[in-house]
């Protein structure tokens, strides 16, 4: 190409650029200008696809269509024809022979019937020396070029080069312009959108500067707080402000400069009205701005301090109650323990079939009052959440037959057949609460019994092995009876607290509708279910099954039974009748008859027993003789019996006693804390009355065998019932 003709191809091609020429054709337009240079020759101009992997024609206006659809699109490889060699060299290829060059080896088919015999392939390069492309000459003759020709093609690659430069400068131009207009349409957008969302919030919304000036506020202000837009916007924020939070709003809006963003901080604003809103805010700085929410909190404050006084005047009322219910548990304890016990007392002498009679009535409806008042503790307890479980091993079988030949007993003197079976597991040692699985068992027997007029009360036990290991045994229990039975409605209702069958139930049977509430609440907190199948008239299965790890495996248990079994029996006097008589024995009690109940219980085992009527006479024959145990009331005027029992142990400490006296606390506060207070303050063991004879016995020979035993740890004894 001459430098004429190249000047002239050079305008046109500008020319067609700036007239908005799309580039395929001002492509074209270089090709057709080099190839009326010299008929003989055809050109093409490939260009670097996306991917940058291939060449795609762009324009080869003279070469026959059958060669453009072979050639279409180029691999950018080496052996890839003149084009795509080209392009993967960087540098001019010449194919002076395409039938016998190698470059051409797997694609001169198409070629030779072209007609085409040499192909001159030279890179169209961009601005930083990187492949847009290939400018390729095309001729029907074996043909080297000379320099003329070598010139001539880097000349109209050239070309092509600023052709597709400026093209695709044009091109992302206007990309740019088309970005810009829609980040401007989507700012503007955006705007709008703050806006509105701005003036609609329910929230109190602002912006402030860095000298706490309001620079924009929301309408929600002014519902809020009643002023306007326009009296907040510029005014300072810490003119609204309570003067006792204008410290700690200071120190906020200081610390966001550093932490970036407040978030839950609540301070008073004055109401235009002269009063003050509480506000929640959530603020975050950005740039030298602040941009901030608040949300008026006043009545949800409010309504949670109500809530707390609510709290704490139930927790209050609670305490008072539960405080009420120890009292009158021990106002009535007191002189229950002394029916019970002068009742025990005169059963033991020469008496006449109706005496006897009379004295076993006596003694009945004081284990019903008992009982009573351990159902009202007991429900007390769970309803305040303080129930609470004493896990330790027991023998199952000895326990569940404790509690069975009682009802036992009960059943037979109405008349009732009491079958009792027991699964082939039902035995063992298992780790859990025996005294709960006991009440809970008992509850269900004494209801059987109560509500049974003929018939039979049936006892179930057995125990569900684990499927899987580490998951405990099932303990299951079903107490059957023929008695009066329960309609589907009642059934519904039956575990609700002071629910009958039907209002006839007290007058007829007695009880205070506490039973089975509490026995479902025992068997929830075991984990436990509890069902229940009825029919009126037709009796009434319960089914019990709670969870009861095994703390021994079975065939331990079942050997050390044999071997007790074979064990040759000995015959020997009441141990411990033995171990009480002639004992030394100090007692403090301020009320009469509770001193003339041990008085007569203590009397047939000839025990040297001194009485005392408070602490503090209690400790001065403590300090003045020597006795073997010591029985004390925990609730007695001068110096009640915490009191006494921690002025005890002091004595012993500073005279150096060689033994601890054990010490027994009787008392008629029979809730929980009640023992630890006895167990703190140094009693052996605490015992709840009322007391039985055999109860007080059992207790007292249980606080010597401690003694002895080196035991200095207190425990706490179940009283009789």
């Amino acid at each position: 190409m001459s430098l004429t003709s190249a000047h002239g191809a050079f305008r046109r091609t500008m020319a067609l650029i700036t007239t908005g020429t799309s580039l395929d054709d001002v492509l074209a337009a270089i090709v057709e200008a080099v190839e009326a240079e010299d008929p003989t020759i055809a050109c093409s101009i490939y260009l670097v696809d996306d991917s940058g992997l291939s060449l795609t024609l762009a324009a080869a206006p003279s070469l026959p269509d059958a060669f453009k659809d072979a050639f279409r699109d180029v691999p950018i490889a080496p052996c890839m024809g003149s084009c795509g060699t080209a392009a993967f060299r960087n540098e001019l290829v010449i194919a002076t022979d395409i039938q016998t060059d190698p470059l051409w080896h797997d694609h001169k088919g198409p070629a030779g019937v072209a007609g085409l015999r040499a192909c001159w392939s030279q890179p169209i390069h961009g601005p930083a020396g990187e492949v847009l492309g290939t400018f390729a000459i095309y001729r029907r003759a074996v043909s080297q070029p000379d320099a003329g020709d070598i010139a001539f093609i880097e000349s109209a690659s050239q070309l092509a080069a600023i052709a597709i430069g400026r093209k695709r400068a044009e091109a992302e131009l206007a990309r740019s312009k088309a970005e810009a207009l829609a980040s401007v349409r989507t700012e503007r957008e955006t705007a709008s959108q703050f806006t509105a969302f701005f003036e609609t919030s329910l929230d109190l919304l602002c912006i402030r500067d860095r000298d706490c000036r309001f620079v924009k506020a929301n309408k929600a202000w002014e519902t809020v707080l009643g002023y306007s837009v326009e009296e907040l916007e510029g005014a300072r924020m810490l003119d609204f402000v309570h003067p006792d939070d204008i410290g700690e709003s200071k120190g906020h809006m200081a610390r966001i400069r550093t932490a970036q963003e407040v978030d839950g901080y609540v301070n008073r604003y004055r109401h235009k009205n002269g009063g003050y809103r509480h506000l929640e805010w959530r603020a975050r700085q950005v740039g030298d701005l602040v941009f901030g929410l608040a949300r008026d909190v006043t009545d949800r404050l409010a309504a949670q301090e109500e809530m707390a006084a609510a709290r704490e005047a139930a927790d209050a009322a609670n305490n008072a109650k539960s405080e009420f219910l120890a009292n009158m548990s021990h106002e009535i304890r007191t002189p229950l323990n002394g029916v019970i016990g002068v009742a025990a007392a005169l059963g033991k002498t020469e008496l006449n079939a109706q005496q006897r009679e009379m004295v076993a009535l006596i003694e009945s409806s004081g284990v019903t009052l008992e009982r009573l008042v351990s159902d009202v503790l007991d429900f007390s307890k769970i309803e305040a959440g303080k129930m609470e479980f004493e896990v330790r091993e027991f023998d199952l079988r000895a326990e569940v037959d404790s509690i069975v030949e009682i009802y036992k007993a009960r059943a037979q003197d109405k008349g009732l057949s009491f079958p009792v079976e027991y699964g082939a597991g039902a035995r063992g040692v298992f780790l859990g609460d025996s005294v709960r699985v006991k009440q809970v068992l008992g509850n269900l027997l004494s209801n059987a019994i109560k509500f049974t007029g003929e018939g039979r009360v049936r006892v179930t036990m057995d125990v569900v092995e684990p499927t899987l290991s580490g998951q405990p045994a099932s303990l299951t229990l079903e107490v059957e009876d023929s008695g009066v039975g329960m309609d589907p409605a009642f059934i519904e209702q039956l575990f609700t607290r002071f629910s009958q069958a039907d209002t006839t139930i007290t007058r007829r049977f007695g009880g205070s509708g506490l039973g089975l509430s509490i026995t479902k609440a025992l068997v929830d907190l075991m984990d436990g279910q509890i069902s229940v199948e009825s029919r009126l008239g037709r009796g009434t299965l319960f089914r019990v099954a709670v969870p009861l790890p095994r703390s021994r495996p079975l065939a331990e248990y079942d050997a050390r039974r044999t071997a007790a079994d074979l064990a040759p029996a000995e015959t020997a006097p009441d141990p411990m009748a033995e171990r009480l008589r002639s004992l030394r024995v100090l007692l403090a009690e301020d009320h009469p008859i509770n001193r003339r109940v041990v008085q007569l219980i203590l009397a047939p085992l000839a025990v040297e027993l001194t009485l005392t009527e408070d602490g503090a006479e209690a400790l001065a024959a403590f300090k003045a003789g020597a006795f073997d145990l010591v029985l004390m009331d925990m609730q007695m005027p001068i110096m009640d019996g915490l009191a006494a029992t921690r002025a005890f142990r002091e004595h012993e400490r500073l005279s150096g006693a060689a033994s601890r006296t054990p010490i027994v606390m009787l008392s008629a506060n029979a809730m929980r804390q009640h023992r630890l207070d006895a167990e703190a303050a140094g009693a052996d063991l605490h015992l709840a009355k009322p007391v039985t004879a055999a109860s007080l016995m059992g207790g007292m020979m249980e606080a010597l065998s401690l003694a002895e035993g080196g035991q200095g740890e207190p425990v706490t004894a179940a009283h009789g019932a």
